[in-house]
């Protein structure tokens, strides 16, 4: 018994690291409007928007079908809009300062055919 936990702490010690692959976040501040359009291929993508005055903002998301995407406003996570039509719209009342995070990346199967996943959005 010593000696396997001789062994397994050898191991451990010996082990790489595992790292998460993703870019870097991409901030925008938000003026007037903001329009991106990308994609991603074995990292995710996110992207933060911050807003300099209180307003009514639409967020509007185009996926493909081999993307998943996640919405986040300030710290309330998988703020996900209902709906099954292409672009995905949503309204929401911004207040001074508040920041949105949209995160896209492959599906599981999309990442195993090596399929790019194509993205876009809008905020206005």
């Amino acid at each position: 018994m010593l000696k396997f936990n001789w062994v397994l702490l050898a191991a451990l010690a010996l082990a790489q690291p595992i790292g998460a692959r993703a870019e870097p976040l991409e901030t925008f501040h938000l003026v007037d409007r903001i329009d991106v359009a990308g994609q991603s291929l074995g990292t995710s993508r996110s992207y933060k928007i911050t807003t300099g005055t209180s307003r009514t903002i639409l967020i509007s998301v185009s996926v493909d079908a081999f993307c998943r995407y996640t919405l986040q406003k300030g710290g309330l996570r998988n703020l996900q809009p209902s709906g099954e039509t292409v672009p995905i719209e949503y309204s929401d009342k911004a207040s001074i300062a508040e920041f949105y995070i949209l995160s896209f990346s492959q599906t599981r199967s999309a990442w195993q055919a090596s399929r790019p996943c194509a993205y876009s959005f809008s905020l206005k």
